[in-house]
C-alpha cells in the first residue's frame, strides 16, 4: 500500500523554506568569514615580508 503524505499548507511550506534559507545562509556566511580571515592573515603576512 502506498501511504499518502499529509497535506502541507502554504504557511508550513513557507516556514520550511525560510528555515532552509537561514541554514544555507549560515553555512555560506561561516565559510565566507573563514575565507575573509584567511585573506586578511595572508595580506598581513605579505606586508611584513
Amino acid at each position: 500500500m502506498s501511504q499518502t503524505k499529509p497535506y502541507l499548507d502554504s504557511e508550513h511550506y513557507r516556514q520550511m523554506l525560510v528555515r532552509d534559507g537561514e541554514r544555507r545562509f549560515q553555512e555560506w556566511h561561516t565559510a565566507f568569514l573563514k575565507h575573509q580571515q584567511d585573506f586578511i592573515r595572508q595580506t598581513e603576512q605579505s606586508r611584513q615580508t
